[in-house]
């Protein structure tokens, strides 16, 4: 009986561990999706520059690029967001490209003029999310 549980253990410890594994990409679904922007997007994410709000530099606003925006039934639309060295540290600003999904109200979308393709102003606050400021 001991054999029957341990055998269940390891085979469902093995499930998880795949799981785990094919579920990560390790930032490789935004570079390709990086890759696949037009020579002149990649250069205004690679050159955006990061406005803190104040001195904490707990927020920030930047540019950012949309890759898609996906009307909902309920008055909402999500916007994909994509932004290059976003995470800024205390001295440096480290290299990798993000890729966010917001929910924001079909009227504010259409009003800011957000489509796909377009360049945005985003506010990054990390653990609260990113929200469009302006198109």
């Amino acid at each position: 009986m001991g054999y029957v549980i341990a055998l269940c253990i390891v085979v469902l410890a093995a499930f998880v561990c795949t799981a785990v594994v094919l579920g990560r990409d390790g930032g490789e679904r935004e570079a390709r999706a990086f890759t696949e922007l037009e020579p002149e997007q990649q250069q205004v994410l690679y050159n955006t520059p990061i406005k803190y709000e104040d001195e904490s530099h707990q927020a920030w606003c930047q540019k950012g690029i949309v890759r898609n925006v996906t009307p909902r039934d309920d008055d909402t639309a999500d916007v994909e967001v994509m932004w290059y060295n976003a995470k800024p540290d205390e001295t440096t600003r480290k290299k990798e490209t993000n890729i966010e999904h917001i929910a924001a109200k079909k009227k504010d979308v259409q009003a800011k003029g957000v489509h796909k393709g377009g360049v945005v102003t985003i506010r990054v606050q990390p653990g609260q999310g990113v929200t469009v400021v302006a198109a």
